[in-house]
């Protein structure tokens, strides 16, 4: 058996971050649309080592048919390791046979990053100058990206509860970034007058006090996806007007927005799919004072479009190789 691949670190250069935001744009179109067929994803807990493993897959008519096991495994960290790691396998929608193979863990963070930068593109104010990132890991890096990607930010303010790793990201994404970056001192001083936030942490408790999100915010939360795990508190729920990926999947996954219900402070029926503004059936912002909040939970729609349109574009470029089973 014969596969197509493409490093992890050639991914940017075949699908660049606003390809892969529109890529994500057409992936949402065509979740809320129904035309996924996708099962919700297997959860395989290693609580012993605070450690969970994904199972995903799913086929998108006219884009393509793929699977993909991640793992996220949070000791990693003091491993030197990983925290994320997995693989994507494409397939043959008219076949069904194995074509292609890549490296799971990057091209979620990178299809991570470019839905909030879809979000961040549909819902931010177009004037938006300063930014706000909440993290410093893999997944910070893309969102850092995206958000670059589709507004002019004059500046971005970064905080971790690792000081020396915030300063380690700042000083080696400063490079990639037109925005300005600066270390915060505490995430409440990072989101202050912030334009657009994004949260990138498997926090447990909220990472921020919502009364400090400033009116016209849009926020992005895409760390948790798991009903005991919340990065964003009761008070920014109640703010904001929520947008969702999925409206089934976030009901199964998003710790947030359930303890919202549960609380009384937002409604699922209140929800609208990030798919359902790109096809112009729903409204996204609807003034400059509101506050947008897009939380994420990730499907496997967005895997696999992600991953259908890398292989096509790796068929053309001298960054594929093809490696034999």
């Amino acid at each position: 058996m014969k596969l197509l691949t493409v490093a992890a670190a050639d991914l940017p250069k075949v699908l660049p971050m606003r390809d892969a935001v529109e890529a994500m744009k057409s992936a949402f179109e065509a979740l809320s649309a129904g035309r996924v067929v996708a099962p919700l994803r297997g959860v395989v807990p290693v609580d012993e080592v605070d450690g969970i493993s994904l199972l995903m897959g799913g086929y998108v008519p006219g884009e393509g048919l793929a699977s993909k096991t991640v793992s996220i495994f949070n000791r990693n960290r003091d491993l030197g390791k990983d925290v994320v790691s997995g693989l994507v396998l494409v397939l043959d929608p008219v076949s069904g046979e194995p074509v292609g193979l890549l490296d799971g863990g990057a091209l979620t963070a990178w299809r991570t990053g470019a839905a909030a930068g879809a979000a961040t593109d549909l819902l931010a104010r177009p004037d938006a100058k300063t930014g706000a990132l909440i993290g410093a890991g893999v997944q910070a890096r893309t969102q850092l990206l995206a958000m670059d990607a589709v507004r002019r930010l004059e500046s971005v303010r970064v905080f971790g509860v690792d000081a020396a790793q915030v300063a380690e990201f700042v000083g080696r994404m400063q490079p990639e970034v037109s925005a300005l970056l600066v270390a915060a001192r505490s995430a409440e001083e990072a989101i202050e007058d912030a334009d657009v936030v994004s949260c990138a942490t498997n926090s447990p408790e909220p990472v921020f006090d919502g009364r400090a999100l400033s009116p016209g915010a849009h926020l992005n939360a895409i760390g948790t996806f798991t009903l005991d795990r919340r990065e964003v508190d009761l008070v920014t729920v109640e703010r904001a007007t929520i947008f969702v990926d999925q409206v089934e999947a976030a009901l199964e996954e998003a710790g947030e927005l359930v303890a919202g219900i549960e609380a009384g402070a937002t409604r699922s029926e209140d929800w609208t799919e990030i798919g359902e503004i790109v096809a112009g059936t729903r409204a996204g912002r609807q003034s400059p004072e509101e506050i947008t909040f897009f939380k994420s939970v990730g499907h496997a729609v967005q895997d696999i479009v992600a991953a259908a349109r890398v292989m096509k574009r790796a068929v053309s470029s001298d960054l594929a190789r093809t490696v034999e089973l």
